[in-house]
C-alpha cells in the first residue's frame, strides 16, 4: 500500500508538471520570437506567412519531432532570391550562387546542412559560392547528353536535418549550344570536338556558325563528303551564305567532282559578281576538265577584280600555254615579275615558255636570273641544261645537268635527263648508271626502265634486257613493241620457248611488222614445230627471197608440188636475173613429171650461169625422161667436162652412148 501511494503522488506531480509546462513552453516561444525580430526580422517575416509554421517549430522544440523545410535564401548572380520546397533552381553555365539560409523549423539551423550535388566540396555547401560552368562541364564531360536535349534534371540541393536528408530542391541544369561550342573549342582531341559540334547543332539546327566551323574540321581531316553535308545543310538555311558557297566549291574540287564545283562557283558568282576567288575556283575546275578557253576568260575575270593575285596571274599565265598563247603568257608571267615580291617562279616560267618556243638565248637569261638569287635551285640548272642542249651546246647541258643531280641527287627527273645527256654523246655506261640511279629513288619508272632495257638490247646485254622488258611488260601489257622485243631477246638467249611466248603477244596486241612473223617462224623452227612456222612464215606480206625460198622447199619436200611451184615462180619474179631462181623452178616441175616446163627453166637458168654443172646434170635427165637422148648426152657431157667428179654425168655418159649406138644400128637394119 505504501508503495501505491507513492506511485499515485509521482503521478499527479507528472500531471501538474505538463499543466505547467504547456504556458512555460509557450512563453520561451515567444521570448525566442521576440528575440529573432530583433536579430532576424526576415526570419519573423517569413514565419509568418504561414500560421501552421508556429505549430511544427512546437513541435520540433517541444515534441522533438523532425523539422518542417520551408526555402531556401539564396543569392543568384549578385541578386537575392527565394526557392521553396515545391520549386526548382534553374542552372546554366555562366550562373554563379550560393545557399545563403535555410528556412526550416530549426530556426537557429544548428542540425541543418547543406549539400550541392555536382558542386559540393566539404560537409556543408551553405555560404559557399558556386558556379554554374563547374556542375555544366561535368555533365558533359560524363556524356550525360548523349542521347541529346537541352536540359538536366538529374541534380539537387539537399537539405540535411544531422544525417537525414530533409529536403532536397531539384537543379535544372540548362545545356546550351554555346557549352558545347566552347566545350568543343576547348579540347585538343579532334573526334571529342566533333561529337560536341554535332551535339551543338543538335540543339540549334539553325546555327550555321557551328556548323561551318565543323565542317572546317572535317575538310582539315580530309572528310570532304561529310565536309559537303554541312556547307549543304547552310544552304538550305542561307542559300545566300557566301562563304559556305565559296567552302563548298573548295569541297567539290579537293572531291575532283568538276561539275559541282562549276555550279557552285556560279551560284556565287550570281551573288558576288565582284568575287575574284569564285572566278578563280570556276576556271580552275573549267582548266581541270580542259575547257581552257572558259578557264581563261575567268581567270581574266578573277585578275580583273583582284589584279594583284599574282598567283591567279600565274595560273592565267600557265592557261594560255597550254593554248599556245605564248605572247600572253609571257605578258603575265612579266606582270608578276615586274609587281610581285616573290619573281622567281615567274622567271622560271618565262624560261620554261621561251624554252618551248624555242628562243634559248632569252630561256637562258631568265634561268640564270632564277639561279642568281636561289644558287641552289637544281630545277633551275636542268632546264638550263635544256636551253644549252637546244642550241647544241651538249657540253654546257651535260655541266648543268650534272650541277642538278650535285643538288638534288634524289630527283629521278633530273638524272634520268643526265641518262639522256650521256646516250646523246654515246656516253652509255653512264646513262646506265644514271638509269639505275632513276630506279633505285622511283623503282616503277616506265621511262627510266625502256631506257635502260633499250640500251642492254642495242650493247646486246640480253639478259639484262631481259628484266627489264619483263618489268615493262608487267607496267605497259598493252604494249606490243616490249613483247617484240622480249621474244627477241629471250631467242638471242636460245630460250625458244620465251620467244615463242612474247612473239606471240606482241602479234595478238596488233604489231605488224612482218619481222614478227619470221622471227616468230624461225623460233618454233628451232623448238621443231615446222608446220606452225610454216604457218608463220605464209602471213610475212611482202615475204622475202628467203622466205618464199623456205615455203617452197617445204612444200616440196611434202609433196605439195603444186604450191611449191607457186613459191619458186614467185622468186623467179623477184631475182629473174638469177640462175637458182629457175634453177629451182625447173627442179619443181620435174618432180611433178613436167619435162618440157622443166627443160625450159633449166635452159633459162643456164643463160644466167653456165657454170653449173649440176644445172646441166638436171637437164640432161630432164631430156632423158623426153627421150631426147642425143640433147641428153651433151647435157651430161657439159657437167663432166665442168665436173669430172660428177658422178650422175659420168654414170650416164656411157649408158647413153650404147643406147644411141643402138638406136643408130636399129635405123639403119630397118633401111
Amino acid at each position: 500500500m505504501a508503495e501505491d501511494n507513492i506511485d499515485n503522488n509521482r503521478q499527479n506531480k507528472r500531471n501538474l508538471l505538463k499543466i505547467w509546462l504547456i504556458p512555460a513552453a509557450v512563453a520561451v516561444i515567444m521570448a525566442i520570437f521576440v528575440l529573432l525580430y530583433f536579430i532576424r526580422p526576415q526570419a519573423i517575416e517569413a514565419i509568418a506567412f504561414n500560421s501552421s509554421r508556429i505549430k511544427n517549430t512546437i513541435s520540433y522544440y517541444l515534441l522533438q519531432r523532425q523539422p518542417h523545410f520551408y526555402y531556401l535564401e539564396m543569392e543568384k548572380n549578385g541578386k537575392d532570391i527565394l526557392v521553396r520546397a515545391n520549386e526548382s533552381l534553374e542552372v546554366t553555365y555562366r550562373d554563379e550562387f550560393v545557399v545563403k539560409s535555410v528556412a526550416s523549423d530549426d530556426i537557429k539551423g544548428n542540425n541543418i546542412t547543406v549539400s550541392i550535388e555536382g558542386l559540393g566540396k566539404g560537409a556543408n555547401d551553405l555560404g559557399v559560392l558556386m558556379r554554374g560552368i563547374d556542375l555544366v562541364n561535368r555533365i558533359m564531360e560524363k556524356g550525360i547528353m548523349s542521347q541529346g536535349g537541352g536540359t538536366v534534371s538529374d541534380y539537387s540541393i539537399r537539405i540535411n536535418y544531422r544525417n537525414e536528408v530533409l529536403a532536397a530542391i531539384p537543379m535544372r541544369v540548362v545545356i546550351t549550344p554555346q557549352d558545347w561550342l566552347r566545350f568543343a573549342k576547348d579540347t585538343t582531341n579532334v573526334k571529342t570536338q566533333i561529337e560536341y559540334l554535332k551535339k551543338a547543332i543538335a540543339l540549334n539546327r539553325q546555327d550555321t556558325g557551328v556548323r561551318k566551323i565543323l565542317a572546317g574540321i572535317y575538310t582539315r581531316l580530309e572528310r570532304i563528303d561529310d565536309a559537303i553535308v554541312q556547307y549543304q545543310d547552310i544552304m538550305d538555311i542561307a542559300p545566300d551564305d557566301k562563304v559556305a558557297l565559296r567552302e563548298l566549291t573548295r569541297c567539290h574540287i579537293l572531291k575532283k567532282d568538276y561539275d559541282h564545283a562549276i555550279s557552285t562557283a556560279k551560284k556565287l558568282i550570281k551573288i558576288s559578281p565582284q568575287d575574284a576567288e569564285a572566278y578563280a575556283s570556276l576556271a580552275f575546275s573549267l582548266e581541270a576538265k580542259g575547257l581552257w578557253d572558259q578557264a581563261i576568260e575567268n581567270y581574266n575575270a578573277a585578275v580583273k577584280n583582284d589584279p594583284e593575285n599574282y598567283a591567279v596571274r600565274f595560273k592565267l599565265g600557265d592557261a594560255y600555254v597550254q593554248v599556245k598563247k605564248m605572247n600572253l603568257a609571257i605578258e603575265q608571267y612579266e606582270y608578276i615579275v615586274a609587281h610581285a615580291p616573290d619573281k622567281n617562279m615567274a622567271k622560271l616560267a618565262l624560261g620554261d615558255t621561251y624554252l618551248k618556243i624555242r628562243r634559248y638565248d632569252e630561256a637562258i637569261i631568265y634561268y640564270k636570273e632564277v639561279i642568281k638569287y636561289q644558287p641552289r635551285f637544281a630545277v633551275a640548272y636542268a632546264n638550263l641544261a635544256a636551253a644549252y642542249a637546244g642550241k647544241g651546246k651538249q657540253q654546257e647541258e651535260l655541266d648543268h645537268l650534272k650541277k642538278a643531280v650535285a643538288l638534288a641527287p634524289s630527283e629521278p627527273v633530273i638524272r634520268f635527263n643526265l641518262g639522256v645527256a650521256y646516250e646523246k654523246r654515246k656516253l652509255d655506261s653512264d646513262a646506265v648508271k644514271e638509269y639505275e640511279h632513276v630506279l633505285k629513288i622511283k623503282p616503277d619508272d616506265s621511262d627510266a626502265t625502256e631506257r635502260l632495257a633499250d640500251l642492254f638490247f642495242k650493247n646486246n646485254n640480253y639478259a639484262q634486257a631481259v628484266k627489264c622488258y619483263e618489268q615493262l611488260s608487267r607496267m605497259h601489257p598493252r604494249r606490243s613493241a616490249i613483247f617484240s622485243n622480249l621474244g627477241y631477246a629471250y631467242g638471242e638467249l636460245k630460250n625458244f620457248a620465251g620467244s615463242v611466248e612474247n612473239y606471240k603477244k606482241a602479234i595478238k596486241l596488233g604489231s605488224k611488222s612482218p619481222n614478227l612473223h619470221y622471227n616468230l617462224a624461225y623460233a618454233l623452227g628451232k623448238l621443231g614445230r615446222e608446220k606452225e612456222a610454216i604457218a608463220e612464215y605464209e602471213k610475212m606480206s611482202p615475204p622475202t627471197k628467203e622466205v618464199l625460198s623456205i615455203l617452197a622447199h617445204y612444200y616440196l619436200k611434202d609433196k605439195k608440188i603444186d604450191q611449191a611451184i607457186k613459191y619458186y615462180k614467185k622468186i623467179a619474179v623477184l631475182e629473174p636475173k638469177k640462175a637458182a631462181s629457175y634453177a629451182s623452178l625447173g627442179y619443181a616441175y620435174a618432180v611433178r613429171g613436167d619435162a618440157d616446163r622443166a627443160i625450159e627453166n633449166y635452159i633459162l637458168a643456164l643463160k644466167h650461169d653456165r657454170e653449173d654443172d649440176e644445172l646441166y646434170a638436171n637437164l640432161g635427165e630432164a631430156y632423158e625422161k623426153k627421150g631426147l637422148y642425143q640433147d641428153a648426152l651433151k647435157a651430161y657431157t657439159n657437167a663432166y667436162e665442168l665436173n669430172p667428179e660428177s658422178t650422175r654425168a659420168e654414170k650416164k655418159i656411157p649408158k647413153l652412148k650404147i643406147l644411141l649406138l643402138q638406136k643408130k644400128m636399129q635405123k639403119t637394119n630397118q633401111e
